[in-house]
């Protein structure tokens, strides 16, 4: 089962976590946090773990190719000779490696280096299906919007291919977890589905409809999925029509907007890179966070991304402890 939040604690102002400079702040208080790292053999990824290093968020564990990952931390002038590491070239392995020392305890955080996405995932789905503890996995890409005062998560963006309702209730599950530890006692989660006209056929629509009745009943957490499934319906209301941009309501930005399919979440969440936002992406286990930064992330985009998988590892051991 999911770890039980005791939201109380995380309602006070001062402790909600509304932007990345929020989460940069707290991961200094917080770490540093034992953090495995997947096959560091780029510079980009290297660099990142060094800077995380140095501002106090993490003790690093290097697994992958000893040879790869010694040529790369010279290169960025990081010795890595004082940490802990582990040969490993296979792909899956390094990551069965890090998501097993997650799970077991010995480490509280993981991040992708140059490693496939999918390994990541694979190794997830087994350690979840071997600790029982039915948690269903999906991936939350977090935006910092200008002018929203909170941080806005896509999801599912990376593992669920085309959830039926009832995947689609863990998803939001998830996130609804996720925000409770960043200190939202009641998320607004947006679900979209497709245009007038063919919504009564379209299987989005119909599973946005029982989606908001389960909010009613409590049944996805405390959490309340807004009306309307366009961005249109959800910015000026279901009859809402917009003469200028200056029209949008950005108070009414869902902290969650869960996407019919996986390539709907992964195309817009690639949209950052066109759009004056900052983004990170993770996966929640019941064990603790995977940063999942995307191969083109600069260095400062992963650091961002490491932050806050420190801070989501520090709430978790507070609610299971």
């Amino acid at each position: 089962m999911e770890p039980q939040i005791d939201s109380s604690e995380f309602q006070r102002g001062e402790t909600m976590i509304r932007s990345l400079e929020d989460v940069s702040r707290l991961a200094k208080e917080k770490g540093p946090k034992k953090l495995a790292v997947l096959s560091p053999e780029d510079e980009e990824f290297m660099l990142a773990v060094k800077r995380s290093w140095e501002v106090g968020y993490i003790e690093p564990v290097l697994i992958g190719d000893r040879e790869k990952m010694d040529r790369v931390a010279e290169k960025v002038g990081f010795d890595i000779g004082r940490f802990e590491k582990i040969e490993e070239n296979d792909r899956q392995t390094v990551s069965d490696l890090g998501i097993g020392m997650l799970f077991s305890g010995k480490l509280s955080i993981v991040s992708k280096g140059q490693i496939p996405t999918s390994y990541i995932y694979r190794s997830v789905i087994r350690a979840e299906s071997k600790a029982g503890s039915g948690m269903t996995v999906s991936v939350m890409s977090l935006w910092e919007i200008p002018g929203v005062d909170h941080l806005v998560a896509f999801t599912d963006s990376g593992v669920n291919i085309q959830p039926d309702f009832k995947a689609k209730a863990e998803i939001i599950k998830n996130a609804v977890f996720l925000y409770h530890l960043l200190g939202f006692q009641r998320p607004k989660i947006g679900v979209l589905s497709s245009q007038r006209g063919f919504r009564e056929t379209m299987a989005s629509f119909r599973d946005y409809k029982s989606l908001r009745k389960a909010a009613e009943t409590g049944d996805l957490g405390e959490c309340e999925v807004v009306e309307g499934v366009s961005f249109s319906d959800i910015f000026l209301g279901p009859r809402g029509r917009m003469k200028s941009y200056g029209e949008i309501d950005l108070n009414r930005t869902p902290h969650v907007i869960l996407v019919p399919y996986l390539d709907t979440g992964n195309i817009i969440c690639k949209l950052d890179l066109f759009l004056d936002v900052k983004r990170c992406s993770l996966t929640v286990t019941s064990k603790g966070a995977v940063c999942i930064p995307a191969r083109s992330d600069m260095s400062d985009s992963i650091e961002g991304q490491i932050a806050m998988g420190v801070v989501v590892a520090d709430r978790m051991e507070k609610e299971v402890h």
